[in-house]
């Protein structure tokens, strides 16, 4: 049992330092492009898009080889050397095409981390206990964003910009020593899938199959017009605030992105919890702040009043994270496919958060800031009445076959 609760703990710290990580420092690029690149707001949309766009391809396909391998913890080992690559990329190369490379790297990456760390969760601690413990994940990984914003906050104000994406491979080696701290041995593979049955474990999960089901179906929709709604709010109140002021631009958006993140770390715990009692109405509400956040932003530049409104990101942010894991969880118990579904879920996801990004960049560039952040409002208004009435409770749903529903 005690090399089981190291591993547990390895767990905690993977959570922790996968932060910025993943995202290849996320944001702070589109700020970056914008106040030290002089770069123009469509071009900086296509490569922030860019990782979104290759995952499309390579969710999926990823998703299918976290099922089949039992060298999950190898996978995010190497995933955490090339994001590292990418980020010195980024410092000494200008141009905008070997940018572009180096983010599409990234989003072939990233495609591995989410789940891979959510199947190795569910092979550590099973269905029972996966509520709580994706709650504890996303607490972690919380508070491994906001530590990150204030270090990246202090060395972009304070040193460079450059910094920042050095801060960012640093911690692409502590992750490295986090994932080999949790035990081989501690990971069940074929819990990790979701399957039931040995012949399960074995099989061969499809996407037909997945696409059969109808629920499943919905849920991914609704999964993808969330991020086609929230995908490209935060860079574009980045680039608001870096051309209201310069100079304080990584704080105020440092700052922006610690309250969020400190928010959901409280949430996170309370949504893994809540989700005991049902899964929809808790994830509800992460919809319902999408179209009020949006339109805050459309009309509101002070900005320590923008910074304050990241309230309700993170609010929305700490239950999406927590529930709709545990979502995908409930819909492909006994299948042997969970790493597959929440490919084709993150697939989805990068697609719209593509679109996102691409589309709210062209209407910021002809129409202003107001307009892109308004057009967001509406597509997450839309959301929310989808998922409200198509979407159902994933609680106790019989998903024996994939095919069946």
């Amino acid at each position: 049992m005690e090399g089981k609760e190291r591993s547990l703990k390895g767990l905690d710290w993977v959570s922790l330092l996968m932060a910025d990580v993943k995202d290849g420092v996320g944001v702070y690029l589109s700020v970056y492009l914008l106040t030290v690149r002089h770069w123009p707001a469509d071009k900086i949309g296509l490569v922030i898009a860019a990782p979104g766009l290759i995952g499309i391809l390579v969710q999926p396909p990823a998703g299918a080889l976290i099922d089949r391998t039992r060298h999950k913890r190898m996978l995010l080992v190497w995933a955490s050397v090339i994001i590292a690559a990418c980020c010195l990329a980024v410092i000494f190369f200008s141009g905008f095409y070997p940018v572009l490379f180096s983010q599409l790297l990234v989003g072939v990456t990233q495609s591995v981390y989410a789940p891979c760390v959510a199947a190795i969760t569910l092979g550590m601690v099973g269905h029972a206990a996966l509520s709580q413990r994706i709650g504890r994940n996303e607490s972690c990984n919380h508070l491994g964003n906001m530590l990150a914003a204030i270090m990246a906050g202090i060395i972009g104000r304070y040193i460079s910009y450059e910094g920042i994406f050095y801060f960012s491979i640093a911690q692409c080696g502590l992750l490295v020593g986090a994932v080999l701290a949790i035990r081989e041995r501690d990971i069940d593979h074929d819990l990790a899938r979701g399957a039931a049955t040995a012949e399960q474990a074995g099989g061969t999960a499809g996407i037909r199959e997945l696409l059969a089901n109808r629920s499943i179906v919905v849920f991914i929709l609704a999964m993808a017009l969330f991020h086609l709604a929230n995908a490209a709010m935060l860079p574009l109140l980045g680039q608001k605030m870096g051309l209201a002021d310069a100079k304080n631009s990584s704080l105020y958006l440092s700052a922006a992105i610690i309250i969020a993140q400190g928010v959901m770390i409280f949430i996170a715990r309370y949504a893994g919890g809540a989700s005991e009692n049902g899964r929809k109405k808790v994830l509800l509400l992460a919809f319902v702040l999408l179209p009020v956040r949006a339109l805050l932003f459309a009309f509101i530049d002070n900005p320590y009043a923008l910074t304050a409104i990241q309230l309700l990101d993170g609010i929305g942010a700490g239950l999406f994270g927590v529930v709709s894991i545990i979502m995908m969880a409930d819909l492909s118990k006994g299948t042997g496919r969970f790493n597959l579904l929440q490919g084709t879920v993150y697939s989805a996801i990068g697609l719209a958060g593509s679109l996102s990004s691409i589309g709210a960049g062209y209407v910021v560039e002809h129409f202003g800031y107001a307009a892109g952040f308004m057009g967001l409002a509406g597509i997450g208004a839309l959301a929310t009445v989808f998922y409200w009435l198509l979407v159902p409770e994933t609680k106790d749903m019989e998903v024996a076959a994939v095919a069946g529903a």
